[in-house]
């Protein structure tokens, strides 16, 4: 079961309702328990549509032959009944429609009670006069307009409040997020100052390395230039030698030739 909507008017504005016409097809249907109405000091015409959920839809309920219909309002000590308001035109009970006024003294015994809850009801009545025992159609709750105004301001500031804690969450995430990255950043910072330095060392090894064999190439080659100069000395020794010992025996044959003459 849900209602349609409720609306307060002013007693200036009492007389629109002299006739009545069909409620905005759009208006937000709340479901039981979770309709709320306002209540001013003066005069109040409270309008509903009733409806019940059948097979997932919200249908109106026909109120033409529920009986009498009342709103009710109940105290710890008090209950006001007040009964729907027939002198509208155009208020179709089969509908579900149903209007009701409470007159500026109802509205402030209402407004002092110490339940803040509404209870629709019918009731049926035989043609002998017996009446039925009272059936609820609908229960919400009712505020003053200045219990409304203090609602809002509280309900703004809530939402306020939660807006504001979840854009200080989000900011402290991303705070959090932003100091794992520096964590992140400042240790790949640490890890390739680590690595440079063992570049370093490895770079100056090698060129310790390279320097050793510098230094082993070049006095190899000064030892193997030595050889190759004292071998080519000892060539040249043993040339002249050989050309020496030729030409002692070119003389020695010469000699030989000439004693034979």
């Amino acid at each position: 079961m849900a209602i349609n909507t409720e609306t307060a008017v002013a007693p200036t504005q009492a007389e629109i309702y002299k006739r009545f016409k069909n409620l905005s097809v759009s208006e937000e249907i709340l479901p039981q328990g979770d309709g709320t109405i306002r209540i001013s000091p003066f005069d109040d015409y409270i309008l509903f549509t009733l409806f019940n959920e059948v097979d997932g839809s919200d249908v109106p309920i026909d109120l033409s032959n529920v009986g009498k219909l009342y709103i009710n309002f109940v105290g710890k000590n008090d209950i006001i009944k007040i009964p729907y308001y027939v002198n509208v035109y155009e208020l179709d009970l089969s509908q579900g429609q149903v209007l009701f006024r409470i007159s500026e003294e109802d509205s402030k015994k209402i407004l002092a009670l110490d339940n803040k809850n509404f209870f629709v009801s019918s009731q049926m009545m035989s043609e002998n006069g017996e009446v039925s025992d009272e059936t609820t159609l609908y229960t919400g709750k009712f505020l003053s307009f200045s219990d409304e105004a203090q609602e809002s301001m509280t309900s703004k500031y809530n939402r306020l409040l939660d807006t504001s804690s979840a854009e200080v969450a989000a900011l402290t995430k991303e705070v959090e997020d932003l100091k794992k990255e520096k964590a992140n950043l400042e240790s790949n910072v640490e890890k390739g100052i680590a690595i440079m330095a063992e570049l370093r060392s490895s770079n100056t090894e090698l060129t310790n390395s390279l320097a050793d064999v510098s230094a082993d190439l070049t006095s190899a080659s000064l030892e193997a230039a030595q050889a190759n100069a004292s071998a080519a000395q000892a060539l040249a020794d043993a040339s002249a030698a050989q050309e020496t010992l030729r030409k002692q025996r070119e003389a020695v044959r010469r000699g030989k030739q000439q004693r034979r003459r």
